[in-house]
């Protein structure tokens, strides 16, 4: 016999003022939209269509929400949980059971909302909660709608906390690996930005364990090294063009993430010195023979990964530099935090980031579901970046200094440029598939470089910001 799937109704309190954070917290950015929106989004992918958003009375639109305004938010979460209770229930189906949520955790996973809504009913526990590993939070709660006499319960600012608390009998748990925290302090956004950076990174990398063919071998940029090189006296490039805005004739430049020195080289020839520091030897390797091609020679050349240990060593006596400088490198780093006190720690005058709205690696996107079967998981970029720095309290002012399509200079590139950013193996079946895919989006310039019909122009910004 075929059950019937549950009607549950999300609801979304949203309403509170927010006072220790400073006021409309639910509008603050992680990871390149506002915190409430990452909750609505969460709901709508556990297939919650619509919640219902209880806001305050002077709120903005928000996507995919049903709004109800609460005339008086400063009477605590409970108000805004009876008004809530009270439209979710008054809709046609009438529902088994609303899930309600916070509107200030925007980390709140779909998979945990897909859980708790997949729970049977049972009148004698009417309340599924989750029980995270990582910490006592509960929410979200899905309460059955037999049990409204609870919702009657409510008071102040707590919400279900209380009646949760009064009757563990009527609850059963959910245990869930990891956390869901909320936002109530600056503090707290700027950790929350750092984990929503994270948690795409870690996706990102356990989705490519998850259908890589190929390893990755000692030295990831080996086969492509090439790519990244570039005439270090070249003109018309608005990225460079920006960054030269920034210079100082005496300036030391620390470069990280430098590459083959497309703009560490460049650079060199309009500032006292540049530190470049990469991990790559075949980076470094392309770098080194720019440099005694073009005869530059104020550029130190460290190999080694930002922030370790090792790196920092050996740039013992050079820190702090006076400019700070990344260059498309950041995307894949899952500890972005640390990564970024250690590049404010060293530098005197300002820090400067060259980004993309989506990552480099996003041109690669379009072969995924027909290779893989999914959507590729995206890296963190441009707009997670700047709130990222925002939320931790700086300043940063961006420059949208271009936007051009990725070009490779041949079929053989662009084919190793492809393979690598979808794991597939040489000869493989799915390699093959990818060569036919290939062909059928390449698309030739009459200058003999190739283009990819599938990949979007991207627009690329530069970021400044002055040391904490």
């Amino acid at each position: 016999m075929r059950v019937e799937a549950l009607r549950v109704r999300a609801l979304v309190l949203a309403a509170g003022a927010g006072s220790r954070f400073g006021g409309r917290k639910v509008e603050a950015r992680v990871d390149g939209k506002p915190i409430l929106q990452h909750v609505l989004d969460a709901l709508a992918e556990a297939g919650l269509e619509r919640p219902i958003a209880v806001v305050p009375p002077d709120t903005i639109d928000w996507d995919g929400a049903e709004l109800v305004a609460n005339p008086a938010p400063e009477r605590g979460l409970a108000s805004s949980l009876k008004l809530g209770w009270l439209q979710a229930t008054a809709a046609e189906p009438f529902p088994d059971a609303i899930l309600v949520a916070l509107g200030d955790q925007p980390l709140v996973r779909p998979a945990v909302v897909r859980a708790l809504v997949a729970a049977p009913l049972d009148p004698a526990r009417p309340i599924v909660a989750p029980r995270y590993a990582g910490s006592d939070a509960h929410n979200p709660v899905r309460v059955e709608v037999s049990a409204d006499r609870l919702i009657d319960e409510a008071s102040g600012d707590r919400g279900l906390g209380p009646i949760i608390e009064r009757n563990p009998g009527l609850v059963r748990w959910l245990d869930v690996a990891g956390d869901n925290p909320d936002v109530d302090t600056a503090a707290d956004l700027a950790r929350v930005a750092e984990l929503a950076w994270a948690d795409r990174v870690r996706r990102n990398r356990e989705q490519v364990e998850r259908f890589r063919e190929a390893p990755d071998g000692p030295d990831f940029y080996a086969s492509v090294s090439s790519i990244f090189r570039d005439d270090p006296d070249r003109r018309g490039d608005p990225v460079l063009d920006a960054l030269r805005g920034h210079v100082r004739s005496d300036d030391t430049w620390l470069d990280i993430g430098a590459g083959a020195g497309r703009y560490a080289l460049p650079l060199a020839r309009s500032v006292r010195r540049v530190i470049a520091l990469d991990p790559s030897t075949s980076m470094l390797g392309a770098l080194r023979e720019t440099m005694a091609e073009h005869a530059i020679d104020n550029v130190d050349v460290v190999e080694a990964r930002w922030p370790a240990a090792a790196g920092l060593r050996a740039l013992k006596g050079s820190l702090p530099t006076d400019v700070s400088l990344i260059a498309h490198v950041g995307y894949d780093v899952e500890a972005i935090g640390p990564f970024m006190e250690a590049m404010e720690q060293s530098t005197r005058r300002e820090c400067l980031a060259v980004l993309m709205e989506r990552s480099p690696a996003s041109l690669a996107e379009a072969f995924w579901p027909p290779l893989h079967g999914e959507a590729r998981i995206a890296l963190p970029a441009l707009p997670a970046f700047v709130d990222l720095l925002a939320a931790r309290g700086l300043a940063p002012v961006v420059d949208m200094v271009e936007t051009s399509r990725r070009l490779w200079s041949s079929r053989d590139e662009l084919e190793r440029f492809t393979r690598r950013q979808t794991w597939v193996a040489p000869g493989s079946a799915k390699d093959g598939r990818m060569l036919e895919l290939l062909d059928d989006w390449l698309v030739p310039n009459a200058d003999g470089t190739v283009d990819l019909a599938v990949a979007e122009p991207l627009r690329v910004g530069l970021v400044a910001w002055r040391p904490q």
